[in-house]
């Protein structure tokens, strides 16, 4: 229980830091573009409700923080209300000086380029805050070498086996192993061509994603599109102690530890929690063994083991793991996971920065359409109380850089979302100032004003669900005396 209201103390600063920084910039972006237009703006505010701190600029616009931090606006004189839905009342009756300080009668490009101006904002801070990291820390990369391969998934049917270095799928070049796994998430799950390099040989093999569950960064499941692959084998034994349980079982030194009674090792610690599991009873181990020849140079073999639980020691050495009293010992990080430190000029950094960017895009329009199509995984889903939890999680376990990195993230997320041509939102004055294009004139006001509650009530059914899904991942029901 500590625990928990720790990480939502500490998810609660991380939240606030994270929201603020994306809505304040999402809203100065609208602020900067009326400015520059000559727009009167009455109020720039990070939060609704009751205001809590603010002061009056020179221009006469009132700067404040409302005390519900779930957003914030921009309130344009001739505004009704924080929509920049339209007071027809005040801005039909306006004198000649008041018109050209009226964003409702600006030219349409202007108020277009306003209304954009928000998203573009949050993709510019996303470019920056990642083109910085770049920058600073560069960024380590894997080899787009197989380590691992989950039996019985795309990858294991394909022919995919540990040692295989990937070169190109589908002709485009790959550098890195992330770039594996961002083509394999935005495939459609269409098949894939995968070109192979497997000692001196090269191979072309055909490989489906499928939807497969898998944990996110903090042990939450999530369906995702997969193949079943890790840059890393998890267990390689680096040597076998005479006479011990291992040695009579017959692992060999180069065996690699993949299964344990059926399931699937990621790290060392993996083998040991099995065997403390299994508590002295027989296990079924399953090892890869190298072979002679280049064609085939891994095999598997299955060897039963009856072992008792063994600790794991030699913790402190970066290149070795010790399992005691099961006579194995590991190359640690495993082999083969050849990770390399990239620096990046200036241009390198944006280019990079950039294309992440367009990877969460891409990968935001993926996840949409397959909601729509009934094949995406709906908990995935966040509102605000998990952002919160996210935020506490990184803030607590990973520091302030990667939570930086995740109000990058969140600002692609929110200008992206922005540009929907939802009604309410900024890509719905967008749709409404194409239709006055089209047209030639406005909608009309009862048109508009529907419009605004049909967005109105989407997005708050939205918000509902997402917490809904909060609820429920977070275990909060059972607190709150309800069960999901």
């Amino acid at each position: 229980m500590f625990d928990q209201v720790l990480n939502f103390f500490f998810g609660g600063l991380g939240f606030l830091f994270v929201i603020t920084l994306v809505v304040f910039v999402h809203e100065l972006g609208h602020f900067s573009a009326g400015r520059f237009f000559g727009v009167r703006i009455d109020s720039f505010s990070i939060g609704f409700g009751r205001s809590i701190a603010g002061f009056t600029d020179r221009h006469g616009t009132q700067w404040k923080i409302g005390w519900l931090p779930l957003g914030g606006y921009v309130k344009f004189w001739g505004d009704e209300g924080v929509s920049s839905t339209p007071d027809h009342e005040k801005i039909d009756k306006v004198s000649a000086e008041e018109r050209s300080k009226s964003f409702h009668h600006k030219p349409l490009y202007q108020k277009a380029i306003i209304a954009v101006a928000g998203p573009v904002a949050n993709f510019v801070l996303a470019i920056f805050i990642l083109s910085t990291l770049f920058l600073i820390y560069g960024d380590v990369v894997d080899a787009p070498r197989v380590g691992g391969v989950k039996p019985g998934l795309p990858a294991d049917n394909a022919g995919l086996i540990p040692g295989d270095l990937i070169l190109e799928i589908d002709g485009d070049p790959i550098q890195e192993f992330s770039e594996i796994l961002r083509i394999v998430t935005v495939s459609n799950l269409r098949e894939l061509d995968f070109h192979v390099q497997r000692g001196s040989n090269d191979l072309h093999l055909k490989v489906t994603p499928r939807m497969i569950p898998r944990p996110d960064n903090f042990g939450d499941k999530i369906m995702d599109p997969g193949i079943g692959i890790h840059s890393v084998i998890p267990g390689k034994v680096k040597r076998v102690v005479a006479d011990s349980a291992a040695a009579r079982a017959g692992i060999l030194p180069s065996d690699v530890i993949v299964q344990v009674d059926g399931k699937f090792l990621e790290s060392v610690s993996d083998f040991s929690q099995a065997l403390e599991t299994a508590r002295g009873k027989k296990v079924q181990v399953l090892v890869s063994r190298p072979a002679e020849t280049e064609q085939k140079p891994w095999g598997r073999r299955e060897i039963r083991l009856s072992l008792e639980p063994s600790p794991i020691s030699g913790m402190g050495d970066p290149d070795r793991v010790v399992l005691e009293g099961v006579g194995l010992e590991f190359t640690v990080p495993g082999a083969p996971k050849p990770k390399v430190r990239v620096t990046f000029g200036l241009f390198d950094a944006v280019s990079k920065a950039a294309g992440v960017t367009e990877f969460i895009v891409v990968k935001t329009f993926y996840f949409i359409g397959q909601l729509i199509a009934g094949t995406g995984d709906y908990q995935q889903l966040s509102g605000p109380l998990g952002i919160a939890s996210v935020s506490g999680k990184v803030a607590i376990q990973f520091g302030v850089v990667p939570l930086i990195n995740l109000a990058a993230v969140l600002s692609v997320s929110i200008g992206l979302l922005n540009l929907f041509p939802i009604p309410m939102l900024d890509g719905g004055h967008i749709l409404y100032y194409g239709i006055e294009a089209v047209r030639g004139r406005p909608l009309g006001e009862r048109a508009q004003e529907l419009g605004f509650r049909i967005g109105l009530a989407f997005v708050v059914s939205l918000l509902l669900f997402a917490t809904w899904n909060d609820l429920t991942k977070l275990g909060l029901f059972g607190v709150l005396g309800f069960n999901s």
